[in-house]
């Protein structure tokens, strides 16, 4: 998704992913599995109740090198799993996790990781950089396993001694720590050395060999449990049971969060949320949302009429985001022409440091007319050939927040005589499905997140990220913004990201930065809605020690991973 990944990839899909997420759980509706922490979960001191997102059933699928149509189920990105090093992608910092430091070399091609001594896999064995070689390697064997866009920028990996692990970089690259430190997860070549037929088809549900703090216990659709790893190289959670329960939609999983059913929950909120929330028990029912990332309309510019730019700069007129989202301005607010989000605004180039979208019908049929397109008696506008100028957006309508913003842009642009609609699928797999696949005309979806406006830059516009429709794209460049689609303009767009990635100097990637931002603000690739603010809400009733504004140690929504096990990690009893 990506990203990072996750449980949610709205919410959390960063370049990783992932990503950021950003996540991806099940995505076949079923009922809530409703599941109290009462009768089926531990005592309250040692177990961590979670719905990391409101995506429909778990799914059984414990292979960390994810893949859109079959998500990882959550936790195994950071409860089982880990990487080398990780990105905080609220400070922007590079923390320490299985190696303890590295450097670079002198020309920016070569990255040596140290690490961590002492590490075990939870089945005993001891964990080597011939591990992180052979995850490497397996991802050069099987690169559709790569979701993280790593192997582009890994020539070679060698292993001086087992305790350190060289990668050679296809050329010098500033960003080589965040993908492959942040953005591959490492996995024991005792075990996945044996593995039959196609790894991405590969579930790993049978007690799955990690090093992260948690072991898998029990699976089912509507309940993962994970029991904490005895021999985790880092000190003992508090946690000692996590039960990850599903939910079917927003508005039954704010039902019971508020019935206090689960301890952490990332979903979409509204006001009237908060009041119930917080006015069931004001001392201990906490919510902390902040700017994330941008939620963008993405059109297949690989389909007629989005290859028109004049038509695109039509529909972003036609759209009034002050209305976007109902319900919930009081977190997400309009973005940013540039797509940058608040937290990076100092990225934003001095010109469009005041930018705004201005809505306007008469602007956006005005577009439509320079285009050639003219409007009948009916009210809609159609092509020379008499074909009317519509399409569909696609949305789950599990999503509540997202097929609420969908009908009301299609509301809009029917008042400016395009012929919109909704087609809101009760699948979240076919969302998926069909956005990654290209199988769609326009869609709503997320941004990416980095420590830099150039992660979320990277996996929406980068060429090498793209392909013909039916093949699935990688990052977020649902949109397909590459040669065919937008010819130089692309090639233009690839050459700044390589002036970021290959340089150090930060003025030069700046630079790189704001000249994509005139590409974007000029000739809207995809088009910037809402501000999406990562959702997190949970009680300190039975634990403490959850990141806020007062202690930003991480970002907190629970489908963002790796980040939501680090946060675990932090957690105690409370007295």
């Amino acid at each position: 998704m990506r990203s990072y990944l996750a449980s949610s990839p709205r919410r959390h899909r960063f370049a990783f992913g992932l990503v950021s997420l950003l996540l991806l759980l099940g995505l076949v509706l079923t009922a809530c599995g409703g599941g109290g922490s009462s009768s089926s979960s531990g005592p309250k001191t040692d177990t961590l109740n979670v719905l990391p997102a409101p995506n429909g059933p778990n799914v059984d699928n414990f292979n960390p090198f994810f893949n859109y149509n079959t998500p990882a189920a959550w936790g195994s990105q950071g409860l089982l799993y880990e990487g080398l090093y990780r990105t905080n992608l609220y400070s922007g910092n590079y923390e320490a996790w299985l190696a303890t430091s590295y450097e670079f070399s002198s020309d920016g091609s070569q990255l040596t990781f140290h690490l961590r001594p002492n590490v075990k896999w939870n089945d005993g064995q001891p964990f080597t950089s011939a591990d992180v070689k052979f995850t490497f390697d397996f991802l050069k064997a099987h690169p559709a396993l790569d979701q993280g866009g790593v192997l582009p920028l890994v020539k070679d990996v060698s292993t001086p001694d087992p305790q350190t692990v060289t990668f050679t970089l296809t050329g010098p690259n500033s960003t080589a720590l965040f993908y492959i430190g942040q953005m591959t997860y490492i996995v024991p070549q005792h075990v996945w050395s044996s593995i039959s037929g196609d790894p991405a088809k590969f579930t790993n549900d049978k007690n799955p060999v990690g090093t992260g703090p948690y072991k898998l216990r029990s699976f089912s659709a509507d309940l993962i449990i994970y029991d904490v790893n005895p021999s985790y190289w880092g000190s003992q959670p508090a946690v000692k049971h996590i039960y990850v329960y599903s939910a079917k939609d927003n508005t039954t999983a704010v039902t019971n969060m508020i019935q206090g059913k689960y301890d952490w929950m990332g979903t979409g909120w509204t006001p009237d949320f908060d009041k119930q929330f917080k006015s069931k028990d004001p001392q201990h029912n906490k919510t902390w949302f902040f700017p994330s990332n941008t939620v963008m309309l993405y059109l297949n510019l690989y389909k007629a009429p989005f290859n028109s730019v004049l038509v695109r700069k039509a529909i972003s007129a036609a759209i009034n985001r002050d209305n976007l989202p109902q319900g919930v301005a009081l977190y997400a607010k309009p973005a940013h022409p540039t797509g940058i989000i608040p937290a990076r605004k100092d990225w934003i180039a001095p010109e469009y440091q005041n930018a705004t979208f201005q809505y306007s019908v008469s602007q956006a049929q005005s577009y439509l007319k320079q285009a050639g397109y003219t409007q009948h008696s009916d009210g809609y506008f159609y092509d020379s050939s008499g074909k009317v100028l519509g399409f569909s957006i696609i949305v789950p309508s599990s999503w509540s927040d997202w097929a609420q913003d969908v009908q009301f842009i299609v509301n809009d642009l029917n008042k400016a005589g395009i012929k919109a609609t909704m087609n809101g699928v009760a699948d979240a797999n076919t969302y998926f499905s069909a956005i990654y696949g290209g199988n769609y005309e326009a869609a709503i979806s997320w941004t990416d997140k980095g420590p830099t406006p150039y992660y979320p830059y990277r996996d929406m516009l980068s060429s090498s990220n793209s392909g013909p429709i039916g093949k699935s794209v990688s990052g977020s460049n649902f949109e397909r913004w590459d040669t065919h689609s937008a010819g130089t303009l692309a090639n233009q767009v690839d050459q700044l990201l390589k002036q970021y990635m290959t340089s150090t100097d930060a003025n030069a990637q700046k630079q790189a930065i704001q000249g994509i931002e005139k590409i974007i603000v000029e000739q809207l690739p995809a088009i910037p809605l809402t501000v999406n603010v990562d959702w997190d809400e949970y009680t300190t009733k039975h634990w403490t020690g959850w990141p806020d504004d007062s202690n930003p140690y991480d970002v907190g929504p629970p489908y963002q991973l790796p980040d939501a096990a680090n946060v675990i990690l932090h957690l105690k009893p409370a007295s």
